[in-house]
């Protein structure tokens, strides 16, 4: 993957957070909120631009975008944002669904074999 696709791939990843930290937030509100326009406002324009993300993570294999946000994960929790992690592990959880990204488990051999290789090739 060349810079500009990870970049794009990390700025797809943190919009889609940012829609997920939404939905964490309105999950755990329990009152009513007088901001319902300008959140039906934000929530159209966000969903015109969701298929073009959700094309831009199949671009990359679900490796990729497994190691980009896991990343994202470690900088928020680094970070101290909470609620940015919780949506982040959300957000993780909804694209190992959809075959979009690898679940930890798997990850974390495909790293293991990975390096393995690399040490056997010496």
């Amino acid at each position: 993957m060349d810079a500009f696709d990870d970049l794009m791939l990390g700025y797809v990843l943190k919009k889609l957070t940012d829609v997920f930290e939404e939905i964490v937030v309105v999950s755990k509100n329990t009152f009513s909120d007088n901001t319902t326009g300008v959140e039906g406002v934000r929530q159209r324009k966000t969903a015109k631009k969701l298929p073009a993300w959700l094309r831009r993570l199949k671009i990359s294999t679900p490796y990729q975008v497994t190691h980009v946000l896991l990343d994202q994960m470690h900088a928020a929790r680094k970070l101290k944002r909470g609620l940015r992690f919780e949506a982040q592990a959300a957000l993780l959880e909804a694209l190992v669904e959809a075959d979009l990204a690898m679940d930890v488990a798997n990850y974390s051999t495909a790293i293991v074999e990975g390096r393995l290789k690399c040490l056997l090739n010496r």
